[in-house]
């Protein structure tokens, strides 16, 4: 497979995160590719492309998804009366004169669904592409449109005309159906949230998914279908990934409500809900959360969850099982694989574990195996698989050196604050799930005490920049222009100000990096850096 997505893109200057995050044409343009669920993949565009050539159509939209389930959840979510308007679903599948040709697995890759659309609409297309993270990968697009030709494609239970070609074999790329590289990824997921005193996790407790939005959008539905307490309210305790409040809110749970700051008072006004009788089915929660590297203290929501009878969901991509352990509070847990756990900036997934020893285990793990369909393309499965190997090792290495990087921005008169585990107010908290030989991390952020000070140290900062997290090399972004262009202000009433710089620490030289950030914290004038002092 030759067109795996790059999960991130080279934004080198403030200026061009601005430009990108406003969507200025000029820079917008020269865009070649970015993160796949905000930049759609030129094969994918491709093959959109071909398809509404091969119905001989000009002018309406077309997206593809990998299943029938994931385009009536995408229609559910439109604004737009779909009925009131000329949207068509249309399912591309090889003709059966080639099931002797193509193994049964191979023919099951080689179909896909598209949607036909208004243009008019696009936007709220794209909307769920994003907040859903279920859209077709780049490989498997690269898959079925070498085949397109040869499909037939049924519509309204009617079967399309078979193409004139339909006898040829084409020459399609091919496809490596190794079910081991699943089996793999399972099993080392298992493995590494695996203690011996407390959670003994096996590999069918673990499901696999495209991406890690995809899976935490899976969790909120698997969790509203439990309706514990007969409820369908569901909190967010922190603040979340921008998208995450999205794939939540998306579900459709009749009540939501945000304590975003994730303060001992929001947690103490949660707990004067549920006693005046105010019922929940679930909670979700980062741990630590992005970009503030809060950690949420899971001992009292483990506490209020036995209490009152609801779920809690912990995304735990940021701290990592191979340095924090939440399974004793959550009784889910998800994960991004896009980001530390394979590193290499090639591939998305993401996981769930439904940690077998929740109360509510039996009810969970129904809800998301009944409407779980394996969606992960094997190529990215093949790719994943190989990248994670040594998954341990790098993200010790990279947490060594985030550490060590955050101890010396924390040191530097310019710099108002450090956003790190070991830094902020909640190191207590955080240490209630570190892991015995764990660390803190590879992600931080830094908040200047002047803007400027900020694009100065940013524009002079020799490392990889543009969006993501986990790489291998290290990566730089000014989150809130990036997440929340139209909303600074109220992202920064939740401590997320519009001149915050995050840094996702890589596997380069310790001291290199340690130099680097010497080099940038240089650049910033002196008129920033001479009138504060370090309290």
């Amino acid at each position: 497979m030759a067109f795996g997505a790059a999960v991130s893109a080279s934004m080198p200057a403030w200026d061009d995160v601005v430009q990108w995050a406003s969507r200025t044409p000029a820079l917008v343009n020269k865009m070649k590719g970015g993160y796949p669920r905000f930049f759609i993949h030129h094969v994918i565009q491709n093959l959109n492309s071909e398809v509404l050539s091969r119905l001989e159509l000009a002018g309406p939209g077309c997206m593809v998804f990998p299943s029938s389930a994931i385009v009536s959840r995408c229609l559910e979510t439109l604004t737009t009366d779909a009925s009131s308007r000329e949207i068509r679903v249309i399912s591309f599948s090889l003709p059966r004169c080639f099931s002797n040709e193509f193994t049964p697995e191979e023919i099951k890759w080689a179909s896909f669904e598209a949607v036909i659309y208004p243009s008019d609409i696009h936007s709220e297309f794209l909307a769920f592409w994003r907040e859903s993270g279920e859209g077709i990968s780049s490989r498997h697009a690269e898959y079925v449109l070498s085949l397109l030709e040869q499909m037939t494609y049924m519509e309204n239970g009617k079967d399309s005309p078979s193409p004139a070609s339909v006898s040829f074999l084409p020459e399609a790329v091919k496809l490596k159906c190794d079910k081991k590289a699943k089996r793999h990824i399972r099993s080392l997921i298992a493995e590494l949230m695996t203690t011996e005193k407390d959670t003994f996790v096996m590999s069918h407790d673990v499901f696999l998914f495209p991406s890690g939005m995809s899976a935490i959008y899976a969790v909120s539905r698997a969790l509203k279908a439990t309706n514990l307490n007969r409820s369908q309210s569901v909190v967010v305790y922190g603040f979340p990934y921008a998208e995450t409040v999205k794939g939540i809110e998306m579900t459709g749970w009749s009540h939501f409500r945000m304590h975003g700051h994730g303060s001992k008072t929001e947690l103490d006004q949660l707990e004067a809900d549920l006693v005046k009788g105010h019922r929940i089915s679930a909670l979700f929660c980062e741990f630590p959360s992005n970009p503030q590297l809060r950690s949420p203290d899971l001992r009292r929501l483990r506490m209020l969850a036995d209490r009152y009878n609801f779920a809690i969901a912990c995304d735990d991509t940021i701290g990592s099982c191979i340095n924090v352990n939440v399974l004793p509070f959550a009784d889910i847990v998800m994960t991004s694989l896009t980001k530390s756990f394979s590193g290499g900036s090639d591939v998305m997934g993401g996981c769930v574990v439904v940690n077998p020893q929740s109360p509510h285990f039996d009810t969970i793990y129904d809800a998301l195996l009944s409407d779980w369909e394996d969606n992960y393309f094997p190529a990215d499965a093949i790719t994943l698989s190989k990248n994670c190997t040594d998954v341990v090792s790098r993200v010790q290495k990279s947490s060594f050196s985030a550490e060590s990087i955050a101890n010396l921005l924390n040191e530097h008169p310019a710099v108002e604050r450090v956003n790190y585990p070991s830094l902020v107010g909640t190191r207590d908290f955080y240490e209630q799930a570190k892991r015995e030989d764990g660390g803190y991390g590879f992600l931080l952020s830094v908040i200047f005490h002047e803007p400027a000070a900020a694009i100065g140290f940013y524009d002079n900062f020799r490392v990889a920049k543009g969006p993501s997290l986990g790489t291998n090399f290290t990566l730089a972004i000014p989150y809130a222009f990036l997440a929340h262009f139209r909303e600074l202000e109220w992202a920064a009433s939740y401590d997320v100000p519009s001149h915050i710089v995050r840094i996702s620490v890589g596997l380069e030289d310790t001291d290199e990096l340690l130099k680097v950030v010497g080099q940038a914290l240089g650049c910033i004038p002196a008129e920033f850096t001479l009138s504060q002092s370090k309290v």
